[in-house]
């Protein structure tokens, strides 16, 4: 039944109408009056244009408790977001702001490292501070546009390009979830031009590192750099071995590395030699770590930084294996392997690394032999 309602009307339907009549509003399409045994209500039917072509009925309200003027102004806005596509009786999720899309993002990777976990943090609650409370979908090109120009010229160019690589990564996370605009940084920012760093320790300068290497008077910490020189492992997976992971056939496991997989890594003969004399050296510790420290809260030996006596940064170790690597004659693929360094083209995921472990030692033996070549110059100068 449709009729033109008035609010005279309304209060007159129980008395008028049987219970579960359905009084139409001629006024507002998609308006309906529902009798019922205790109340009166007014509910919107109406098509939702999602490609389903479903009817959907959203209740509004009793007629005691919302006014015939409020329910017609409900139902237009259920009318003009049935029209959108939109279904509201979902409810709607908040949209995190920045500060809240890096605790999830986080919270959902348990694998990443504390560096780089706070390093994180540092760019939202420093060069991102401006955009650390705004809901992700509040933030536009222009605005990361003006912050990325703002941070190149005040802090520079690669403190700004990292801060955005950052927000990016914030917003595609967020974009899991919540339907969002095309990324801001991606449409918005053109990132600055940066220079590899040059960090391999040339063939010119490898005898000195080996002196300096060699004079080190704590032979724990020595050995941790040779490991990171002699195998190219990252500083955290390093520091971090355990004895257990290091089997007898001198392979060291790695549970979690950088990428997130795990991996089982040769050692060379020289670097198992140098492993024997540390066990030797720690034993009284009776730690589980291969590189102890009595002071700190993880159990192992903490940053490896540089010092006036040893001038160079772990990763700095990691190019020069590579560097050196490439030069020794192994090939770019073992080297990738060797390295856990990711590799997109697909015939590499047909690759068992298990069944290379030889092929790698000797890969390894070959690297460590040019290195430890540097340092055979060295002892010849004496």
């Amino acid at each position: 039944m449709t009729t033109k309602l008035t609010q005279a009307i309304v209060y007159g339907l129980a008395e008028d109408h049987p219970t579960s009549a359905q009084i139409y509003d001629s006024e507002a399409k998609g308006l309906r009056l529902v009798v019922g045994k205790r109340s009166i209500s007014y509910k919107h039917v109406g098509r939702i244009n999602d490609g389903t072509d479903r009817y959907v009925s959203i209740m509004i309200g009793r007629t005691d408790e919302v006014s015939l003027r409020g329910a017609r102004e409900r139902s237009a806005e259920l009318r003009l977001a049935l029209r959108r596509g939109d279904d509201p009786r979902t409810k709607k999720v908040a949209v995190p702001t920045i500060a809240d899309a890096l605790e999830r993002y986080l919270e959902g990777r348990p694998d990443l490292s504390e560096r780089t976990a706070s390093w994180y943090r540092q760019k939202v609650n420093g060069s991102l501070s401006s955009l650390r409370k705004l809901p992700v979908d509040r933030i536009d090109r222009e605005a990361v546009r003006s912050l990325h120009e703002r941070l190149t010229k005040n802090s520079g160019p690669y403190c700004a390009n990292g801060a955005m690589r950052v927000l990016k990564l914030l917003l595609n996370d967020v974009a899991r979830t919540h339907d969002l605009p095309p990324n801001p940084v991606t449409r918005g920012v053109r990132m600055n031009k940066e220079r590899a760093r040059d960090w391999a320790v040339g063939p010119d300068d490898m005898p000195l590192l080996w002196r300096r290497l060699d004079s080190m008077e704590d032979r724990v910490r020595r050995a941790c750099w040779l490991l990171m020189l002699t195998t190219g492992l990252r500083s955290t997976n390093a520091r971090s071995a355990r004895w257990e992971h290091l089997d007898d056939d001198g392979v060291l496991f790695i549970p979690r590395a950088k990428s997130g997989r795990s991996f089982h890594l040769p050692l060379p003969r020289l670097m198992i030699q140098e492993l024997g004399e540390v066990q030797d050296l720690t034993k009284p510790f009776e730690s589980p770590f291969i590189f102890p420290s009595t002071t700190a809260k993880s159990g192992h030996i903490e940053q490896m930084v540089r010092i006036k006596s040893f001038p160079y940064a772990p990763h700095q170790m990691r190019h020069t294996y590579r560097t050196h690597a490439l030069e020794a004659g192994v090939d770019f693929q073992s080297v990738t392997m060797l390295m856990d360094h990711a590799n997109t083209h697909v015939s590499f995921s047909y690759v068992t690394r298990a069944h290379l472990i030889g092929h790698l030692r000797e890969c390894q033996e070959r690297v460590c032999s040019r290195l430890n070549s540097y340092r055979q110059l060295n002892f010849g100068q004496r």
